[in-house]
């Protein structure tokens, strides 16, 4: 949970609003059905019994909201690049406020 309340903060400090914080697929899919974001940012790995690669899958399929990964592990989604959902972008742990900017830049705009 420190990595989401550190990412928080930084979503926070480039100027967005952070909805939600969670810690697990099944509360990221009910929050994101109740909340409508404009993007998640989703771990690949969560706890409870649905990852984050299911997660996403799910909020994509229920709401179409873009979601970007993050993970320590991107090679992942190199192995198979399916596993992404729209608009395709990952960030790898731990992660420079540069390349966050960057990734919620380009997100947003899609």
């Amino acid at each position: 949970m420190i990595t989401a309340l550190d990412l928080s903060n930084q979503v926070r400090r480039l100027g967005h609003y952070v909805s939600a914080t969670v810690r697990s697929g099944e509360e990221a899919v009910r929050l994101a059905e109740e909340l409508s974001p404009d993007l998640v940012i989703m771990d690949v790995n969560l706890a409870g019994a649905m990852n984050g690669l299911e997660a996403s899958r799910r909020i994509h399929l229920k709401r179409s909201i873009p979601v970007v990964f993050l993970t320590a592990y991107p090679q992942v989604f190199l192995d198979d690049p399916t596993e992404m959902q729209p608009p395709g972008l990952c960030i790898a742990k731990p992660c420079s406020r540069a390349d966050l900017r960057s990734v919620l830049n380009v997100a947003l705009a899609s």
